[in-house]
């Protein structure tokens, strides 16, 4: 409980934290001791500008692939702290703008794979299996951003088993234009799963992006071309190392 008292404490700021690498090097603090910019700065506000400022080697990305099935999702960024996962999604505008004028939540699914074994879990829609799925809308029922939360799940025996309901302050997000960002708490997440997934200083991570009506399958990231061999436009995983 401390510790998720603690973490409100800081979505208070949202979010002091900055993605600026850690090249741009130290400044003099009190009493001339030098301290170190902190290795990653996003704040979740629906100002991107921050994220258009960070160095290639900060993040992973994919963009979609124009061979793939879907074109929902034009590209996908992820950077990790020892505290937060930070991702962002940018959409067609074309597309987004259908989907919110008939918006009902625009649910996505964030998957997660901790631990690089990939012969368990759930194997559809990536060409890795994933252990964890965070599942929530983007969108309100007028056609608005709103605010990101979600349910944390595990696959396990063949089932997704519930660990986290909505409100568990796992999950904040906020979107503008075509464009969201969503911050992920690394410990709620931890203290949530098996002592043995829990996430370390590398995982990998995709999205699945679903329109309304249905859960119709708007965009799998990253994807491949239906011509590269799997015939469906799964891709892998990307990998996210964390930065310190």
């Amino acid at each position: 409980m401390k510790k998720i008292i603690s973490f409100l404490a800081m979505t208070a700021m949202i979010m002091a934290v900055s993605c600026k690498p850690d090249n741009e090097g130290s400044k003099s603090g009190k009493n001339g001791k030098e301290t170190k910019e902190p290795a990653i700065s996003i704040k979740i506000d629906g100002d991107f500008t921050d994220w258009a400022n960070l160095k290639a080697d900060v993040f992973a990305s994919a963009k979609n692939n124009p061979n793939s099935p879907w074109d929902a999702v034009s590209e996908i960024r992820c950077c990790a702290d020892a505290d937060f996962v930070y991702y962002y999604i940018r959409f067609d505008k074309d597309v987004l703008k259908e989907q919110m004028e008939n918006s009902e939540a625009l649910p996505i699914r964030l998957c997660i794979n901790t631990d690089g074994e990939f012969t368990s879990g759930y194997a559809s829609y990536f060409l890795e299996a994933y252990d964890f799925i965070i599942e929530g809308p983007l969108a309100d029922a007028a056609g608005a951003w709103g605010d990101y939360d979600g349910t944390l799940h595990q696959r396990v025996n063949g089932s997704w088993s519930e660990l986290l309901k909505p409100g568990s302050n796992l999950v904040a997000g906020k979107g503008a234009g075509n464009e969201y960002e969503i911050l992920l708490a690394r410990e709620i997440f931890n203290n949530a799963v098996p002592a043995d997934q829990k996430m370390g200083d590398e995982f990998y991570t995709g999205i699945r992006f679903y329109g309304n009506g249905g859960w119709g399958e708007l965009s799998n990231m990253p994807n491949s071309s239906t011509e590269e061999g799997d015939g469906n436009g799964w891709g892998h995983l990307i990998k996210v190392t964390t930065v310190k």
